[in-house]
Order: C-alpha cells, then sequence, then structure tokens
C-alpha cells in the first residue's frame, strides 16, 4: 500500500507542520505526543499528503490533510468523497498508468460511510487481527484474496479495478470503477466470509 512510503518527520520539522495545520484541524494537534508522517502524491503534482497522528490517547486520534507545495493551501481529509471530488478537481488530478492503483488505495482509505470503511486487501497480512486465526483458517482465508489489479477498460475511460475488502467483520470481493476524473463507485460485491476476527476500523480493538 502506498501507506508504507510515508516519511517521518523529526521533532523540529513535525512542531512546525503541527502548527501550520493546527487551525484547520476540530482538535489541536499536541507536538510533543504527535507523529507526523509525510507523502508526495504522485496523482496530484506538488501537493504533499501528510498524516499527524495524537498519541496521548487509546485510540490515537488521527487527522491528514493535502498540503499544496507551493502555496499555503491546505485541505483537510474529513473522510467524505466530496472533499477527495473537490481535491481532483483543484489539484487538479492526474491519473496514469503508474498512479491509478495508488489512488484508489488512497480514496478508499480516506473515505470512511455512515457505518465504516472498506480496507482494502492484498494478502491475509494486511488483516488487522482482533486475534491471530487457526492456521488452517488463515490459509483458507488467504486463497480467498486477490490483490488489486486492472480488470478492465471501458470506451469511456472508467478503469474497472478488481480487489477484495474487509467490511466491519466480513471479507469481500468488489469492483471499483475508476472514472477519469477520479470519481470512483463500487460495484458487484461478493460477500466473501463473515464473522472473522478483525480489529474494530475505529476503536482498533
Amino acid at each position: 500500500m502506498f501507506k508504507d512510503a510515508f516519511t517521518k518527520l523529526d521533532s523540529t520539522q513535525a512542531a512546525r507542520m503541527a502548527e501550520r495545520i493546527n487551525p484547520h484541524l476540530d482538535i489541536k494537534m499536541d507536538p510533543a505526543t504527535t507523529t507526523v508522517m509525510v507523502h508526495p502524491l504522485s496523482f496530484y503534482p506538488d501537493h504533499t499528503l501528510v498524516e499527524l497522528s495524537r498519541h496521548d490517547q487509546y485510540p490515537p486520534v488521527t487527522r491528514a490533510a493535502v498540503l499544496h507545495d507551493k502555496s499555503d493551501k491546505i485541505t483537510v481529509l474529513n473522510w467524505t468523497n466530496e472533499t477527495i471530488h473537490a481535491l481532483n478537481k483543484s489539484a487538479p488530478i492526474a491519473l496514469d498508468e503508474t498512479n491509478m492503483a495508488d489512488y484508489v488505495r488512497f480514496f478508499f482509505h480516506y473515505v470512511r460511510g455512515a457505518h465504516g470503511r472498506f480496507i482494502i486487501i492484498d494478502t491475509v497480512d494486511d488483516i488487522d487481527w482482533r486475534e491471530e486465526p487457526a492456521p488452517a483458517g488463515r490459509k483458507a482465508l488467504g486463497k480467498m484474496i486477490d490483490p488489486l489489479r486492472i480488470e478492465s477498460r471501458e470506451k469511456d475511460g472508467t478503469v474497472v479495478f478488481n480487489m477484495c475488502i474487509v467490511f466491519k467483520d466480513s471479507l469481500f470481493a468488489a469492483e471499483a470503477h475508476l472514472k477519469p476524473d477520479g470519481k470512483i463507485s463500487m460495484q458487484n460485491e461478493e460477500l466473501l466470509v463473515e464473522d472473522i476476527p478483525v480489529a474494530d476500523d475505529i476503536l482498533g480493538q
């Protein structure tokens, strides 16, 4: 996942970044207890993704924003697709063969529905277990999981991805239909297995 490429800022850099972003947030991120991670976004040229995680409570409080590298513009990601759609227009989005999959991962990571988040899973190791399953169960789940990949392309420029997702305590196969303007719809969901022992997406337990 693109999150593996985040860079952790040192304490001085983190304090500066928190000071810059705090006025735009609903809560203050205290630099003394906040980890700040940054990642350039190839699908938003000249923009950087920033994640701030405050560790003075459990689960940690996390906020994210996209910063324009050449201005003071800051877009706080508020877990809605409307915010990302607006960013797609203003940045603007620049999708190509090398970054479409990263954008799909970004979209699903930072959009949360009324009942939770759809978490893309590429391997069984990506699942955040509440408790480890028996080896046989883990192996069986692993055989069901296909990594995110392009399945087909449509005449209007839509790219169809196959993916596996965890939603609450269930594993699904589904399609993500990515439009050239960055809008994504999920279609053809198929329940693969339910009642798996995964950690709560909000509480981390």
